[in-house]
């Protein structure tokens, strides 16, 4: 049986700030709210997840993720308003795409 398959990346100026990787790191950063949590859950380094949010926020035209570093209470992380938001868009879109690729694989097939 032949496959088509699509992953969506977005983009500014050419540079991908968001994808699958990264939407998936938002999302255990939303579950969690700490990113040596979501590392852990992705079985990626800390470092990885930091070097990926500090590029997510460089290049995305808001902050898609707030940190608060530690203090009394400890530090925690939290998907910015704008990073709900885009989450939203990318699944909706990923929806969309799934719906026009499950048709064309049908067709390719028959």
């Amino acid at each position: 049986m032949i496959e088509v398959e699509c992953q969506i990346s977005i983009k500014k100026d050419g540079t991908c700030f968001l994808g699958p990787v990264k939407t998936e790191l938002l999302n255990e950063i939303r579950k969690s709210g700490s990113l040596s949590s979501a590392a852990k859950n992705m079985k990626i380094s800390y470092q990885h997840v930091w070097t990926m949010i500090d590029e997510m926020n460089r290049i995305a035209p808001e902050p898609l993720v707030i940190k608060q570093r530690g203090g009394t209470h400890g530090g925690g992380t939290a998907v910015s308003g704008y990073g709900e938001r885009l989450l939203r868009d990318y699944q909706m879109i990923q929806a969309q795409i799934k719906k026009m690729v499950d048709q064309i694989n049908v067709e390719i097939n028959l």
